[in-house]
């Protein structure tokens, strides 16, 4: 199978509507569940908006989730539902959307990212949660977004803990020449400015996850396996293979209370605090 067939996703999974409407319907029951503050605006664009979900105890960590949908689709609305374990570790979680191609560009699509950060730092407090205890995770195109955030941003590396990039997509030049760059226009400047593997990874100073599911398409494997092992001794890189999961699948590990993501990113905000106390 091309790399133009593994990223048509809806192709390559045809009961993926299955796990759509699963989204859908659990993260509508979230919303139902718990307090949330949904729409809160961090730009002028009706996308330039967060899904909050507040601690109810202060200076609580802060999850922050940025979507997929291949820089040009979905909705932070279909991802309510990856809160409700961190909800009750007491954490805040900030579900993030932003201004998608081709209504923009990618540069824009990642300083829309930037600029929620910096109000959800500011408005950390407001939400119980502690602006230094962050961390950042994202699917697919939103694997891409957390890691370029980071690295394109360093005045918001302080405040970052640890980073979650589920089924990633690291290098933009397989995109350029697929069939979807008949909507998202990217240039080989675009490919060369914004392809994490280009970038020199030993300035990330936090753990790093990256994960794929076993059954994704082999370029979606290659993506991740491919960055850890170029940067595996310059950064504080983990890579792990989620058994039997395809790409519809592995989000829904986020969100659930027995997984492995739930438990290291809760083990990462541990190990935070035992090194606050001992310094």
């Amino acid at each position: 199978m091309t790399p133009h067939k593994q990223l048509n996703l809806r192709q390559c999974h045809p009961e993926y509507q299955r796990y759509l409407d699963f989204n859908e319907k659990e993260s509508k029951r979230v919303r139902n569940t718990y307090t949330c503050f949904l729409n809160k605006k961090y730009g002028e664009d009706e996308l330039q908006t967060i899904d909050i979900f507040p601690s109810k105890v202060k200076n609580a960590p802060i999850l922050i989730f940025i979507h997929g949908g291949y820089w040009r689709g979905l909705d932070k609305s279909s991802y309510s539902f990856i809160a409700e374990p961190y909800i009750q570790h007491n954490f805040t979680v900030c579900i993030v959307n932003y201004r998608l191609i081709p209504k923009v560009n990618m540069e824009t699509v990642l300083l829309d990212i930037k600029s929620a950060m910096h109000w959800i730092i500011k408005e950390a407090a407001t939400y119980n949660g502690d602006s230094n205890q962050i961390i950042l995770t994202g699917h697919s195109a939103g694997g891409h977004l957390t890691l370029m955030t980071y690295l394109m941003n360093e005045t918001l590396r302080p405040h970052i803990q640890a980073m979650c990039s589920l089924s990633g997509l690291f290098d933009l030049q397989p995109i350029k020449d697929s069939y979807l760059n008949d909507v998202l226009d990217l240039s080989e400047n675009d490919v060369e400015s914004f392809s994490v593997i280009n970038k020199n990874l030993s300035v990330i100073k936090c753990p790093v996850l990256l994960s794929v599911g076993t059954k994704e398409t082999e370029l979606f494997i290659h993506e991740s396996k491919r960055l850890y092992t170029k940067n595996k001794t310059i950064a504080t890189l983990a890579y792990y293979a989620y058994e039997e999961l395809n790409h519809y699948q592995i989000i829904h590990k986020l969100g659930d209370k027995e997984s492995f993501f739930v438990k290291y990113i809760l083990e990462k905000i541990k190990d935070k605090k035992l090194k606050t106390k001992t310094t």
